[in-house]
Formats: C-alpha cells, structure tokens, sequence
C-alpha cells in the first residue's frame, strides 16, 4: 500500500498558470524545456505536504507575482480513506490550512496524510550543509516511522524555548526545574533517534553498495549532542554558568547531528559531487524503505530531473529502484530520450509543461 495523491489544484504558484492536475497512481512525468514550470509543480506538492517549498523557505519568493497569496490543494487516499487537503500561504507568511473541510491546527495535519521523498538538485546539502538540515531528516523520517515521536519532540523543544527564554532575561535563579525536563525529554527523543538511525544506517549501507562502489565503505555516525558518558542532566548542571552567561543551553538533543562517513572520514571530504549525490541518493531511497515498512505504506516520491543529476549507469540503477518501489512517482525531465532510456516498457502517465500550462498527453502509454 503507498499514499495516492489523486489530484492537485495549483493557485498562484511562480510562473504556473491556474492547473487542475489528475496524476496517476505510478509514475508521473512532467516533460518540458528548463524553466517551463516543471520543478514549480513539485514545489506545489512539496508545499501540500510539508507546508513549504524544497527550494525557499520564504512563502514570498515562492507566490506568483501580483498575487497575494498562493494555494493547493489536492485529494489524497491514505491506508484505504480519501481525504481533501489545502494550503494557502501569504507573502507575510501566515499560513490557512485545511484537512476534510476544516481549519487544521498544525502543519503537521498535512504531512501525516501526504509523507513525501525529495530528490531534488541541492541534495548534496544534506551531507555538505549544516546539522539542523540533518536533524530535521532524520526527524521527518522519525514523524512518520514512531508514534511517540512527536509528542517526545514537542516535549523537549516546550522545555528548551521556557528554559532558553528565562535565560535571555535573566530570571532564572534557579532552573532545575527546566534542566530536568528538558533531560527526561531529550533522553527519550535521543533513544528514539538512536534506534531509528541504526535501521537508516543499514539500509543506507545496503543500498549504497548497490549503487557504486565507492560508497562500499558509506556509514552513519550518530552524535546526540552531548558527551553520553554521563547523562543528559549532568551535562546541563555543568554547563549552567555558563549558558547563564550566553543567555541560551550549548548542550543537548538540539545540537546532535548525522555523521555521514565513508572509511571513517567525512564524505563531503572524501567523495567527488556526483557521488556525494549518489549518497544522499542512498540516504533519501534508504527512508522512503523506512516509510514503507510504516503501517501506512509507502510515501510519494518527488525526482526532479534526475538524467541531469546523475550519469547514465547511475541513473538507471535508481529508477530501477524508485520502480521497485511500487510507490507514486512524480518526476521531471527535459529530455523525452531519457525517459525512454531510463523507463523502459513503464506505464507513464505523462504531462507536457509549456510555459507554466500543464497538459495530460494519453495516460497508459510506455515510451
């Protein structure tokens, strides 16, 4: 079983025109010239799912000029229900969502009805970039994967924001309170992570040998953002003067971080770009596993040209995994010949992209 999104209604979106899209349950090919307004559709469903484009986090870069406001919505089916979702976003950067017909409380609503796997062409950040975008991997993985995933992260982030703040002001003669929660949350959200990066580890493993052999040697280090010798509690009543004088906590799960590595060294160090883009390939193929091992079922892919990212070997050896997937697929390209070549005898559901105007062609048809 995987997620279907079934259809998208785009509104105010860069430079796409007003679309009504019906996308099939398999592969999905948005076919057109570079700036047609192929990856803007993308960012229409990554915008439906997370709540935010892959490519900006600012909600203004990514409304359509003269607008003042952008929306999608779509019609999802997830573990058998249908549900209707919709997102409005405004230059200000307030955000109207809806789930069912009513207002939802949290974007959080969207993504547990639409979990979504990104390769996209600033991929490599993920292992060349900064902690935070790893973390935040790991826990949209973990969102979808643990149940009690959430709970225990909001736990923690209440903890350190009441505990941060009294600590910019000053008033916090004495915190202990704060330190302990905060250290029985984030004790608990780094056991979950720990676990979970271990299953990522293997899987990640396992697939970067399929894909190259120079990722033979590929691996996840967890750090949990303190020295675990000693508990969570210790390491805050030893850093208490001193985040007193900062005005902020130096230590703890906020700070941890996904090592990748390769022989030990770190792979932004090690590896050319092309195959820092086959690791993180690795790592994204590697949590949609994860995603489909859920009780929900696999997530929808999002391939944003994925000929041009890769070589041809290379290519073809993750479209024959995204294909194994039996996943909902939606993906780019310029280029007909490299559909052609890359899917081979596969039922594509294919939409040309012109000038911001998407037109279905035939469903059902093999290239």
């Amino acid at each position: 079983m995987s997620v279907h999104l079934q259809k998208l209604n785009v509104l105010g979106i860069r430079n796409l025109k007003p679309q009504n899209v019906e996308l099939s349950q398999g592969l999905n090919v948005l076919l057109g010239a570079n700036g047609s307004g192929k990856t803007s559709l993308l960012e229409a469903v990554s915008l439906l799912a997370l709540g935010r484009s892959f490519r900006t986090a600012s909600a203004r870069s990514l409304i359509q000029h003269g607008s003042d406001y952008c929306l999608v919505q779509g019609r999802v089916v997830r573990s058998g229900q249908q549900h209707a979702l919709g997102i409005q976003r405004f230059r200000n950067g307030a955000a109207h969502v809806r789930v069912d017909g009513s207002n939802a409380q949290s974007l959080t609503n969207l993504a547990e009805l639409l979990p979504v796997v990104l390769l996209d062409t600033n991929s490599v950040d993920l292992v060349t970039g900064s902690p935070e975008g790893r973390r935040r991997f790991l826990d949209g993985t973990l969102f979808h994967v643990e149940q009690g995933f959430l709970s225990c992260w909001r736990a923690y982030q209440r903890a350190l924001r009441q505990r941060n703040a009294g600590l910019r002001r000053g008033t916090l003669a004495g915190d202990e309170a704060w330190r302990r929660e905060m250290a029985r949350a984030g004790e608990l959200l780094t056991g979950i992570r720990h676990e979970w990066l271990e299953r990522l580890a293997n899987k990640t493993q396992s697939l970067g040998r399929d894909l190259s052999t120079s990722l033979e040697g590929l691996t996840l280090q967890f750090r949990p953002g303190w020295d675990v010798q000693g508990s969570l509690l210790a390491a805050l009543d030893e850093r208490l003067g001193s985040d007193r004088q900062q005005g902020f906590s130096q230590t703890g799960p906020h700070r941890a971080d996904v090592r990748i590595l390769v022989d030990g060294r770190p792979a932004s160090e090690v590896l050319s770009r092309g195959q820092l883009k086959l690791a993180v390939t690795a790592l994204k193929l590697s949590q949609g596993q994860l995603l489909a091992e859920a009780p929900a079922g696999a997530p929808l892919y999002l391939v944003d040209d994925i000929a041009a990212e890769l070589d041809a070997e290379h290519s073809l050896a993750v479209c024959a995994l995204l294909s194994n997937s039996h996943a909902q697929i939606i993906l780019t390209s310029a280029n007909q010949s490299d559909l052609e070549r890359l899917w081979p005898l596969q039922s594509i559901a294919l939409f040309h992209v012109e000038q911001g105007s998407i037109t279905a062609k035939p469903t059902g048809i093999s290239l």
